[in-house]
């Protein structure tokens, strides 16, 4: 089976990782690879290089973004339609049997829409989620484009359904990024402290905020609000620069100037042992959702960009306002007994089994069965 997989952002290559690795191990796959997005652009950390360092090949590259572009919604719509444009053509070259496209990026929208105007199933990974911002359209979208779905739970399973998926094409196979979290080597943490001068025995905040593209205007109040809580609380604090969503550079400059450490991105192994050792994540980051129950640290959710996601107990939800984002913070930092049911829970994204479920079922699938003309199913 020749699978064609559109890689965007960190985002998207931390759940298609675990993934890649399996089918590449397989005979039974060919992958043909693109990359598009942030993950060519210097001030995002060129991700490109990470993935080649990971090992695997790359038969395309689609400049996606002009670095001299403005800031805005407009722009997230050129972007996409660049990709748009361009991807049928590694489509065409190409002739996969199958597209495995994923979550709510834009890149992958892109894809996803392609394929389906040129007659190529596509496997969706996750959709159903409900979320915040432009994302939640996107992602639905997506899933009315696709013809084979992976979603991550049972209730994003009987989302699909009432968005007329059939449910025989539906499996419920969890999140991989949790894959990831659980099968990336342990570093030596005396390593990490080292190189981001850090104290992992004292309270140390790794900070994800992105734009919400819904929200674009208001994006630097949201992350003035997040510095003045920050600046009150008694931890360590590492950013991660944010996506190139419209509202991005206001964050990336105040970002830049607020004296906190900062890093653009990270190699896999590097970020899930920081990850490791954080004692929570704060911001907005859907990873604050998917991933910390698994590491059993506190997440403190800010604002609307993840909001009606099905969530674990050791997310905090707070507005964008300093105040409460402080009062939360030191909740999750010194609240023993909060700190303890936390240590306990269990994710409902899953147990770090996605890419494994997810290539076997692929690997059994007869594509022949699978009909590209969509049907709205009315049933139960």
């Amino acid at each position: 089976m020749k699978v064609f997989v559109l890689i965007e952002r960190r985002a998207d290559y931390s759940r298609y990782k675990p993934i890649l690795e399996k089918m590449k191990a397989d005979p039974f796959f060919e992958i043909y690879l693109v990359v598009t997005g942030i993950c060519l652009l210097d001030l995002h950390g060129k991700d490109v290089n990470y993935i080649e360092n990971d090992g695997f090949t790359i038969d395309a590259k689609i400049p996606m973004f002009d670095s001299n572009a403005p800031d805005s919604g407009a722009e997230m719509v050129r972007s996409m339609a660049r990709v748009l444009r361009d991807v049928t053509f590694e489509l065409e070259k190409s002739k996969p049997d199958l597209v495995l496209s994923g979550f709510d990026i834009g890149g992958n929208f892109a894809v996803t829409i392609a394929a389906a105007h040129m007659n190529i199933p596509v496997a969706h990974i996750q959709g159903g989620e409900v979320t915040g911002s432009i994302d939640e359209a996107i992602r639905h979208a997506m899933s009315k484009f696709s013809h084979i779905h992976f979603p991550a739970t049972e209730d994003a399973r009987d989302r699909l359904v009432r968005l007329g998926e059939n449910p025989k094409d539906i499996y419920v196979v969890g999140c991989p990024s949790i894959d990831v979290l659980v099968n990336t080597p342990y570093m030596d943490p005396k390593e990490l402290e080292k190189e981001f001068g850090l104290d992992f025995s004292k309270p140390f905040v790794l900070v994800i905020q992105h734009p919400v593209t819904t929200e674009a205007m208001s994006s630097i109040d949201q992350i003035r609000e997040t510095m003045k809580a920050l600046k009150h609380i008694e931890a360590q604090v590492v950013f991660l620069l944010p996506n190139n969503d419209a509202g991005h550079s206001k964050i990336i400059e105040e970002i830049k100037s607020s004296g906190f450490t900062w890093i653009p991105s990270l190699p896999t192994l590097k970020f899930v042992n920081l990850y490791r050792n954080a004692w929570a994540l704060v911001g907005n980051s859907s990873s604050g959702i998917h991933e910390t129950p698994t590491l059993k640290i506190p997440a403190v959710n800010i604002g609307n960009r993840q909001m009606g996601r099905e969530r674990a107990a050791n997310v905090i939800d707070v507005p964008n306002d300093a105040a409460q984002i402080e009062q939360a913070i030191n909740k999750a930092l010194f609240d023993q007994d909060f700190r303890k049911m936390v240590s306990e829970i269990k994710n409902p994204y899953g147990e770090g089994r996605s890419a494994e479920q997810i290539v076997h079922i692929l690997k059994n699938l007869d594509l022949t069965s699978v009909s590209i003309q969509k049907i709205f199913f009315e049933g139960k």
